[in-house]
This record gives C-alpha cells, sequence and structure tokens, in this order.
C-alpha cells in the first residue's frame, strides 16, 4: 500500500471521461461519488506513469488529454479520455460511471467543473489542441495518409510519456515494423518544432528519421532510433557519439544564420560578453542575500575578479577563431540515440555558440559518474580528433582551458529570461545564482585561469 503522505509520491484527482457516453469515472464513497485517486513516484512522467497505473488497476487503456493546475495546495487534476477496456467488467462493486454533475461538489473546484463539462458537452476543453477528444485517432489517420509515411499497420499499443494541452510524446507499436513516434510542441515561446523541422532538412543524418510533420499542431511523426545512451553503455558507445557530437558540429557551420532563423538561441560569446557586467550584479546582490547554505559567501572582490577572468576568457576564446556551430543545449545520455547510427533528440533548448560547450556539459556528465568517468578521456580524444581535422593541437587545447569557466556562465545566459523577470527575486532562483557564482570559482581555482588563458 502506498503511503498518499509520502513527500516521495505525487497523487492526483483522475476524471477519466468517455466520449460515448459524456460520463466520468468515480468511485463511491460514503454513499456519495468521488474521483479517483492515483499516486505515482515523483520524479518520473506523470503521463505514462498515470496510464500504466489506470490500465493494471482497472483495465482501462486510455490516453491523457490534460493537467489542471491549482494554488490550493490540493492535488492536481488529471484528465483522461476513455480509449477501451479489455477486462469486461470492473470487479470494483464501488466504481461507476456518472454524469459530471454527480461527482461532489468539493471534488472538484468550479474552474475545472468548468473545463471538464466542455470536455463532455462539446468534445474540447479550448485548451490546445491535445486536450479534447479522438485526438489520437486524428493523428494515427493523419500519418497514415501522408505519401511519406509508407507506415506498417499500428497494432494499437501505445505509451504516452508526456501529455498536456499543447504539448504529447507518445510511443506507437507497429505490427512488423520498429515503434515510431508522435511529438508535438505547441507553444508560441518554444521553438522546438521550428528547430527540429530545420534540423531535419538541413542535418538529417544526425536525428531520427522524420516521417511527416503538421505545421498547425507543431507535431511531428519520427522513427525509432534505437536506446538511448544511458541504456546501451559502453566505452566503444561514448566515444562514437563524441565523434558523432563534433561531426554534427561541423556540418551545421554553413547553416547558422538559418539555425538562428528557426529559434536557435543565440549564445555566441560576444553575447555572453556583453551580458557579463549585468550578470555579475545579479549574481552580487544575490550573494549578499541573507543565505542558509553553509557554503562560504564570495565576496565583491573575489567576484569582480571572477568576472575579468571570465571577461579575459571570452576575449580569447574569441581570438581563436573556432567558427561558431550548433549547440544542444540540453545534452544528456537520454538524449542521444545509438541505434544503427547515433542521433541526437530533443532540441527545444538549441542555440549557436563555441562547439566545445555542448562537449564540455557532456564530458562533466560523464566524469561525474562513477561507472563512465573512466572514458572521459577516450571521448575527448574521439571529440579533439575530429575537430583537429580543421584546428590546430594549439586552438583546441586553449578551447578545451578556457571552456568550462564558459559553460557555466553560459548556463546563467541562457536562463536570461530569468533574470529579467520576477522570477529573479524567488528564493529558488537566488540560490541557483549563488551556486553558479560557487562553480564559476571553482573553474577558475581547479584550471588556474590566469596562467593558461592563452595569449
Amino acid at each position: 500500500m502506498i503511503d498518499m503522505s509520502n513527500p516521495q509520491f505525487d497523487r492526483y484527482r483522475l476524471v477519466l471521461a468517455s466520449s460515448l457516453t459524456s460520463r466520468v469515472f468515480a468511485e463511491e464513497v460514503q454513499l456519495l461519488p468521488r474521483l479517483p485517486r492515483i499516486s505515482i513516484q515523483r520524479w518520473t512522467r506523470a503521463a505514462e506513469q498515470i496510464q500504466a497505473a489506470i490500465e493494471q488497476r482497472w483495465g482501462f487503456k486510455i490516453i491523457m488529454l490534460d493537467f489542471l493546475e491549482n494554488k490550493s495546495g490540493r492535488e492536481r487534476l488529471a484528465i483522461a479520455e476513455l480509449r477501451s477496456h479489455d477486462r469486461g467488467p470492473s470487479p470494483y462493486w464501488s466504481h461507476a460511471w456518472v454524469h459530471l454533475n454527480e461527482i461532489a461538489e468539493d471534488e472538484i473546484f468550479e474552474f475545472e467543473r468548468a473545463i471538464v463539462d466542455r470536455l463532455l458537452n462539446n468534445g474540447a476543453t479550448g485548451r490546445g489542441p491535445f486536450s479534447r477528444f479522438g485526438w489520437i485517432e486524428e493523428a494515427c489517420n493523419w500519418v497514415g495518409i501522408e505519401p511519406s509515411s509508407n507506415l506498417t499497420e499500428f497494432n494499437g499499443e501505445l505509451k504516452q510519456l508526456n501529455a498536456a494541452a499543447n504539448y504529447a510524446l507518445v510511443r506507437f507499436a507497429r505490427q512488423s515494423a520498429p515503434p515510431i513516434w508522435f511529438k508535438a510542441v505547441r507553444d508560441p515561446t518554444a521553438p522546438e518544432y521550428r528547430i527540429t523541422s530545420t534540423l531535419a532538412k538541413l542535418l538529417p543524418e544526425f536525428l531520427p528519421p522524420m516521417v511527416a510533420s503538421r505545421e498547425e499542431w507543431s507535431a511531428w511523426w519520427m522513427e525509432d532510433a534505437g536506446d538511448s545512451l544511458d541504456d546501451a553503455r559502453s566505452e566503444g558507445l561514448f566515444g562514437h557519439a563524441a565523434l558523432r557530437l563534433a561531426e554534427l558540429q561541423k556540418a551545421s557551420i554553413p547553416h547558422i544564420h538559418a539555425l538562428l532563423k528557426s529559434g536557435c538561441g543565440d549564445q555566441r560569446i560576444a553575447v555572453l560578453r556583453a551580458r557579463i557586467p549585468q550578470m555579475m550584479d545579479f549574481i552580487e546582490d544575490a550573494m549578499a542575500r541573507k543565505q542558509s547554505s553553509p557554503s562560504p559567501k564570495l565576496g565583491r572582490g573575489r567576484l569582480r575578479e571572477v568576472w575579468r577572468i571570465l571577461e579575459e576568457a571570452c576575449f580569447n576564446l574569441e581570438a581563436l577563431g573556432i567558427p561558431d556551430t550548433l549547440l544542444h543545449g540540453d545534452i544528456n545520455l537520454g538524449n542521444i540515440l545509438t541505434g544503427h547510427r547515433c542521433v541526437f533528440i530533443d532540441w527545444a533548448q538549441a542555440s549557436i555558440g563555441n562547439p566545445f560547450v555542448t562537449f564540455e556539459q557532456l564530458r562533466v556528465q560523464i566524469a561525474e559518474d562513477q561507472n563512465t568517468a573512466q572514458w572521459t578521456p577516450y571521448m575527448t580524444e574521439k571529440y579533439t580528433k575530429s575537430w583537429g581535422q580543421i584546428l590546430s593541437s594549439s586552438q583546441i587545447n586553449c578551447a578545451l582551458a578556457v571552456v568550462p569557466l564558459i559553460s557555466v556562465a553560459l548556463e546563467l545566459c541562457g536562463r536570461w529570461t530569468w533574470l529579467t523577470s520576477d522570477r529573479l527575486h524567488e528564493a529558488r532562483f537566488q540560490s541557483y545564482l549563488r551556486g553558479l557564482a560557487r562553480q564559476m570559482d571553482r573553474a577558475v581555482r581547479d584550471l588556474e585561469l590566469r596562467e593558461i588563458i592563452c595569449a
């Protein structure tokens, strides 16, 4: 039995709706219809876990449609659509399908009830293209008639990993072919669809093959590209991934303008250098604030020294003449797939900048894991050997020396919208600023940049 008050779990109120009957699934508690509760492990994919829990508990195959937030501290509301029921009549006598107005008033907030009522009566909540009945069937029909799709018939099995009114990530099994994936990010502030579509045209050999796309939904279908590097660990695969990263970056050089136009962020060193004074002012202010952390404060004098060295590092890295390339922005083992070829996914935070930044971000993750740390020299060798085709050893070595400091600073630069919003004053973000300041200080000390910075 799961302890519902356990902080390791998240609890949801469930609205499971039938499009055929316009009713919702309820459980009887003290003779009143109540919304069922679902608890899942915290920090897991909610849509995937709730989908699995519902099928295991009641035998229902469902598709998640939406999640509603509230500020009361009460459980979030998860909205799902019934697709089929494989077990016949439910063995749970205390459960039944009821009209929404039969659900107790204290079970669902007024604004939530209005949203669910729109879904039941109109087939859509109005919150987005995936918060409505039947969208999953429409997506299947759409890709099935695409002339480029050449799909084998779906076998009906699907796994939903992400769900929201404007977001979706679903894995579909096929009868005599590998699975196929559907992903959608319909958000004007999130350029992932535009970036991915552009990369699929310009650099298709480094992404899973795109089967079809639909601009109206900011959605695309892509072929399965194998296991992630996190699931298939070996020195050879890690080295090959580093090599492929270098090849991708070099191949992106002629396309910088098109990638910036598609929505990639601008993290070129000149942009970072121009933001250093304001960035360090934010850090100084955060460091001066009261903090409960036992970590020592960095005084204003030391922060100014870090500022000076960071600025010098930027000038020297620019002077090396290394071409700007595509940066991933969220590089991790889960975003590197190792099927018959190594490809990269999840380009929501892609940007343009110095290529060694992305490699440094990947290297740090691997070096900090005791199970993979021993492979970092081999990865570095593969990565730098590829860049050695167009760069000198001096350029490469100097870049590797200063990029740890540059990489930390760019992490904050990539959060610039936070720095210019009310979020700046949140205690959590203030702590984040102090943590980055300490990372930059360690980068200066560990690498002895005062002596190593290239002239």
